[in-house]
C-alpha cells in the first residue's frame, strides 16, 4: 500500500504510522458510525453500543466508509470480517483471503464481502481475484470488488462527503424543527432547497437540516444531483405535529 505521513491526515480520526513490527507500509484509521434513529438508546440488548467505530487502513478504504455510512441502505459494517480458503489454480496452492468488509444492506439478510483496491491494482490482479470471487460464490458468499471507479463518482461522492459531516450524535435540534415545520406545512411533497431556506428564515442552517432529515430518511435527495439550492427535496416519511399531538392527548 501507498504510505502516508500521519500529519498529512488530521481530518481523520485514530491515524497510526506505518510499523515494522507488522510490515504495514500503510496507515490504520477510523470511522464513526452511529444509529441516528436511536441516538436516546445506550445500549443493544446485549449490552453493546450503538456507537462505534470502524476501522480502514487507506484513503479508499476511508472513501467506501464515508460513502455507504450515507447511501441509506446500509445499516452495518465490519472490517476483515472473515478468513476464506481458497485454491490458487496457478501455483495448485491453497491460499487465505480476508475481505476488507462486510457490508450489511437493508432488505438483505446475508452481508456482502467486498474487496477495496485501486483500479490499477484490481486490474493486476483481475486473475486472483476471480478465483477468490469464484470460492466466495461457492460458499454462498456474496462477493464485491469496489475501486476508485464505484467509490469517487460525482457528484454521488461530493454528495456522500457532504451527507458524513451530519451522521454524528450531535444535532441542530432548532433547525430540524423548522424545517420539519415548513415541510410539513408545504401545499406538495416537494420543494427546492431554496424554497426550504426561504420559507425557514434559518438561512444557512437549513442545508445542514435537510442534509441530517435525508440520513434519517424523512425526505430524500436525488444524490445523482448536486445537492445545493436548485436540489429537489422530497418528503418521504409523514412528519407529526408534537403540538398537535400534545392537544389530542
Amino acid at each position: 500500500m501507498i504510505a502516508f505521513r500521519p500529519k498529512e491526515l488530521q481530518r481523520i480520526t485514530g491515524v497510526r504510522a506505518a510499523s515494522r513490527k507488522t510490515n504495514r507500509a500503510s496507515f490504520c484509521g477510523v470511522v464513526p458510525w452511529f444509529d441516528l434513529e436511536n441516538l436516546m438508546g445506550a445500549s443493544r440488548s446485549d449490552g453493546t453500543s450503538f456507537e462505534g467505530i470502524i476501522e480502514f487502513e487507506s484513503l479508499l478504504e476511508h472513501d467506501f466508509l464515508v460513502l455507504t455510512r450515507s447511501d441509506g441502505i446500509t445499516t452495518e459494517v465490519r472490517p476483515q470480517p472473515r478468513k476464506v480458503d481458497w485454491f490458487d489454480l496457478r501455483s495448485r496452492k491453497w491460499r487465505v483471503h480476508i475481505p476488507d468488509f462486510a457490508v450489511v444492506r437493508r432488505g438483505c439478510s446475508r452481508p456482502i464481502y467486498v474487496q477495496v483496491k485501486p483500479k490499477v491494482k484490481a486490474d493486476v490482479l483481475a486473475e486472483e481475484l476471480g478465483l477468490i470471487a469464484d470460492e466466495f460464490h461457492r460458499q454462498n458468499l456474496p462477493f464485491e470488488v469496489w475501486t476508485e471507479v464505484e467509490i469517487r463518482r460525482q457528484p454521488v461522492f461530493g454528495n456522500a462527503e457532504l451527507l458524513f459531516e451530519h451522521c454524528g450524535p450531535r444535532e441542530d435540534v432548532e433547525a430540524l424543527d423548522r424545517v420539519r415545520e415548513v415541510l410539513r406545512n408545504a401545499p406538495r411533497t416537494v420543494k427546492t432547497m431554496a424554497q426550504i431556506k426561504e420559507a425557514s428564515g434559518i438561512g444557512g442552517r437549513t442545508l445542514g437540516a435537510v442534509l441530517r432529515l435525508h440520513i434519517l430518511r424523512e425526505v430524500a435527495l436525488d444524490l445523482e444531483k448536486p445537492i445545493d439550492d436548485r436540489a429537489l427535496v422530497r418528503s418521504v416519511r409523514v412528519i407529526r405535529d408534537p403540538a398537535a399531538d400534545q392537544r389530542a392527548v
